[in-house]
């Protein structure tokens, strides 16, 4: 029963997915698929499937991680960086797991009616993990493709346009809040045999606060950008409001380690818990034997000493991003910890080639495989460490970033000492700060999450600051070259044409400022 229900699932997902296909007969196999939501075991194979993909689709993300690197080097994609737009388009970045994301959870909402003997608790937690899933997705196919479909439910196979931005963040706010009022508090959530879930994967309501300061930080920030309906000043509140039930422990037990030594500790230490982590795509070693770690963008960076399979001559062949000391340096003011915790032998030059490069250590365990063959006895496979999407640092900076927008200027440098002082820097206003709040508030986040996360891009995009913290063709986009698509991804031609490239959905345009490029 248990291979004849994946058949079924993946079958209709694929149907759903292909959203040039208008199906308006019911598939033959619909009531096997409905018997299989009986019990509660069934009802949680299909939550297991939508933690599945967001444990693959959320973390990949090579376009906007790529565009929006700080690095120095990169081996490859440079072009991508610079916004070449055939590049971009060439790079086929799909959002196909995303949408099994959305099916996946529909297809749970649509049927655990169905389950026979479900407690209201349990009906809560079933709920409460599709409708956060819903949001999750959603923000990040906005964040990555500004207009996008949004899918009525797991039943019904039509051709779908394309909704606006707005509806799409509203759409992932109404599952998001719906999400934060069934689940409980991460201490209270258990699995389907009553043991306590410590996977913080696994949505609570923190996670779903989390979710909500995002969402909202990212609607004020889109009606300031595109000039979309809406009240900026209210949405940015409302970021405020849910960044500070994490902070005060209202949703969650989560707290700031006491140094960023502490927290790199805990970054390669996956079984010892991070009391700093919200949100994390989890690492699993184990699934196969090629997996590697979630957390692609610290891979890019990590090599040696992490890879002692290494030399440090080997840089530029065992990392795909690199920077320079004279770089870090720069950011860093001395006395800041995170200088010498996020780099190794941040004080000792590290030259290969005339270049002397910073070596990022953030993430300090690796998996190792054997390997006879090999001059060490093994092979370097990946770094040993979770994707932690939100942490705690997170949500102080974010709030300070929407308090300074609402010209709350005091309260915003309050919450961006906050993370200084863990690191030990200096208090703002600082020597380095001749940017202004707004701009000293970004550079934190720049400095607090380098080489740890995909997020940069999105934090240039909320703040408005393509043009000068971007590259390349960034630089001189238009106002109309913004409107007309220029910061978010094409349209995934898979959308709306067939394998061979024929338009059978006329419901969606391909975003006007890609159209030449096609």
């Amino acid at each position: 029963m248990k291979k004849k229900y994946l058949y079924t699932v993946l079958a209709l997902s694929g149907l759903l997915l292909n959203t040039a296909c208008s199906l308006d007969e019911t598939p033959e196999n619909a009531l096997t698929y409905a018997n299989s939501f009986n019990t509660e075991t069934e009802l949680n194979a299909t939550a297991t499937s939508i933690n599945y993909y967001i444990n693959t689709a959320i973390k990949d993300d090579p376009v906007f991680d790529t565009a929006g690197s700080l690095a120095d080097e990169l081996s490859d994609n440079e072009s991508v960086r610079e916004w070449n737009p055939v590049s971009v388009v060439n790079a086929q970045q799909d959002w196909n797991d995303i949408y099994n994301i959305i099916y996946e959870s529909n297809l749970l909402l649509d049927n655990i009616h169905r389950t026979r003997d479900l407690s209201r608790d349990r009906y809560n937690y079933y709920s409460g993990q599709a409708h956060f899933a819903l949001g999750l997705a959603y923000l990040v196919l906005t964040q990555r493709y500004g207009d996008v479909i949004i899918t009525k439910d797991s039943k019904t196979f039509t051709a779908y346009g394309l909704s606006p931005q707005a509806e799409v963040i509203d759409t992932a706010i109404a599952h998001a809040r719906r999400a934060y009022d069934l689940l409980p508090l991460s201490k209270d959530l258990r699995d389907l045999n009553g043991n306590a879930i410590t996977d913080k994967q696994i949505a609570s309501r923190g996670t779903c606060a989390a979710l909500l300061a995002q969402l909202y930080a990212w609607k004020g920030s889109m009606i300031d950008l595109y000039g979309i309906k809406g009240d900026a000043r209210e949405a940015y509140s409302q970021a405020i409001n849910y960044c500070g039930e994490l902070i005060d422990g209202k949703v969650g037990d989560y707290s700031l380690f006491s140094s960023p030594e502490e927290l790199c500790e805990a970054f390669s230490n996956r079984e010892g818990g991070n009391e700093e982590a919200i949100f994390t795509i989890t690492f699993d070693k184990n699934r196969t034997a090629y997996t590697v770690s979630p957390n692609t963008p610290a891979l890019e960076y990590t090599g040696w000493p992490v890879n002692y399979t290494t030399t440090l001559g080997d840089l530029a062949f065992s990392t795909s991003a690199r920077l320079y000391a004279s770089h870090v340096n720069d950011m860093y003011e001395e006395g800041d910890g995170r200088r010498t915790a996020f780099f190794y032998e941040a004080d000792t030059p590290h030259e290969v080639d005339g270049i002397d490069y910073a070596i990022p250590y953030k993430f300090r365990a690796g998996v190792f495989d054997p390997d006879q063959s090999a001059p060490a006895g093994v092979t370097f496979r990946t770094i040993d460490a979770d994707y932690v999407y939100w942490r705690l640092a997170d949500f102080y900076l974010l709030r300070a970033e929407c308090l300074a927008k609402t010209g709350a200027e005091d309260a915003a440098i309050s919450d961006l000492n906050v993370i200084r002082s863990r690191a030990g820097a200096s208090a703002y206003p600082a020597e380095k700060d001749n940017e202004g709040l707004k701009m000293a508030i970004f550079r934190e986040r720049e400095k607090e999450f380098i080489c740890e996360n995909d997020a940069r891009y999105f934090d240039i995009i909320r703040n408005g600051l393509y043009r000068t913290e971007l590259r390349g063709k960034f630089t001189s986009l238009s106002r109309q070259d913004v409107l007309n698509g220029a910061l978010v991804l094409p349209v995934p031609e898979g959308a709306f044409k067939d394998k061979n490239l024929h338009v059978v959905n006329t419901l969606i345009r391909q975003k006007t400022y890609w159209i030449p490029y096609m």
